[in-house]
């Protein structure tokens, strides 16, 4: 379920699933009730009521769509559940003038700031669930080139306490439910494409979930990444005066961490006398600059060799003054409830779960920071529209070796 609330005669709880010795009713058959349905199924469903004579007949999920009517010549007491709460009083006094009122006991779903049409799509889930406090949901399912080590190297280093989701918005990869299936992790994907609603779904099937990874697919995580983004949230949490947005790993090829990066690896000068002075924007560099993306992974890789010399520098964390790339990021679910889930727009919604973490955090009354995890790193394939994608796909091709993990 998604919803905040349930209301029962003026009680609030938070799960239907328990309903017992009651036919269950739904009231109205619209997005509401499918949506109920996706995340909840109700014990003793016996039909969905609607008033429309087009829907009437019909079925969704297999229950039976029939009018109000229809209930009088069932026998003893309902519990039905009102979905569309703007209803409530219409279908009330409806029930009343049936004489069925005295027989039902509502439940109204209270949707609070988190809107239907945030987290309603037909979906697949294939459920490898273990409902850990601690999830990681992966955004896949068009860089099939870079699946063998990518997800090599997240098998390599999760631990064991983390659910992990893999993602596809707008279509459905056998290749990746084999994946996920090969290594018990569950599998979601959309009907609709569209990355700010598959990642809400993702989010509500985990409601054990309080801190939550995200991967991009282009995203190379190194060993410690799960474990060193986490102390890194506790510690700055725990000892600093900033709130805590997200937190996110040393990224390499990356607007922000570029320069991070070059100046612990001392060869930011280097890269400015070839390219420019670097700046923390994202318009001067990487916005379609493939040897300059090129420039970063020769100084990255091999990656874990360079991981490890990272991971051996003192301790250091960096806050990012400007809206930042989350290809690969931990968030606590606090943060996405209190934003409302992510904003769902027309479109593919490419970046706006971004711009929406920036938006919330950098306002008047929110001052929420972006940590950057400086001895956590993590190799991005590429950002940004390139000018000569070819370029960093011979690369990669040529290097493959380096990109993958290091062997004892």
């Amino acid at each position: 379920y998604h919803m905040e609330s349930f209301y029962i005669k003026g009680k609030t709880i938070s799960d239907i699933s328990s309903i017992k010795n009651k036919k269950v009713v739904l009231f109205p058959a619209g997005r509401n009730t499918k949506l109920l349905l996706q995340y909840q199924q109700p014990d003793n469903i016996l039909c969905v009521c609607d008033n429309s004579s087009f829907l009437q007949g019909k079925t969704i999920y297999d229950i039976p769509v029939v009018s109000p009517q229809k209930l009088c010549e069932e026998e003893g007491e309902f519990c039905i559940i009102v979905t569309s709460p703007q209803l409530e009083h219409d279908f009330t006094k409806q029930l009343r003038e049936l004489n069925l009122l005295d027989r039902c006991e509502f439940i109204v779903c209270n949707w609070g700031t988190m809107s239907p049409k945030k987290f309603y799509d037909p979906f697949t889930f294939e459920d490898k669930r273990k409902n850990y406090n601690k999830t990681l949901i992966v955004l896949a399912g068009y860089k099939e080139k870079l699946w063998d080590i990518v997800f090599k190297r997240i098998k390599q280093f999760i631990p064991n306490d983390i659910d992990v989701c893999v993602m596809s918005s707008g279509k459905y990869v056998p290749e990746l439910s084999r994946i996920c299936n090969n290594n018990n992790w569950s599998y979601l994907s959309t009907k609709t494409n569209n990355l700010s609603l598959i990642q809400n779904i993702a989010i509500k099937l985990h409601p054990n979930a309080e801190y939550i990874y995200k991967l991009d697919e282009d995203m190379f995580i190194c060993d410690g990444f799960f474990d060193g983004l986490m102390n890194t949230y506790i510690h700055v949490e725990n000892n600093s005066p900033y709130r805590v947005g997200i937190v996110a790993p040393l990224i390499p090829v990356n607007v922000h961490g570029s320069i991070r990066f070059m100046e612990k690896m001392n060869c930011l000068g280097e890269f400015e006398d070839k390219f420019g002075k670097a700046y923390y924007d994202f318009d001067t560099h990487f916005g379609g600059q493939t040897e300059e993306t090129i420039f970063l992974w020769e100084h990255t890789l091999p990656l874990d060799e360079t991981s490890n010399k990272v991971r051996n520098m003192p301790y250091s964390y960096f806050v990012c003054p400007h809206r930042f790339s989350i290809g690969a990021i931990l968030f606590k679910r606090t943060i996405w409830e209190k934003m409302g889930g992510f904003k769902v727009v027309e479109g593919t919604g490419l970046g706006h779960d971004e711009q929406d973490f920036a938006s919330f955090f950098l306002t008047f009354t929110n001052f929420y920071s972006f940590i950057i995890a400086e001895n956590v790193l993590a190799g991005h394939y590429s950002y940004g529209k390139l000018n000569n994608p070819a370029l960093i796909d011979d690369f990669y091709d040529q290097n493959k070796e380096l990109f993958d993990i290091m062997e004892d």
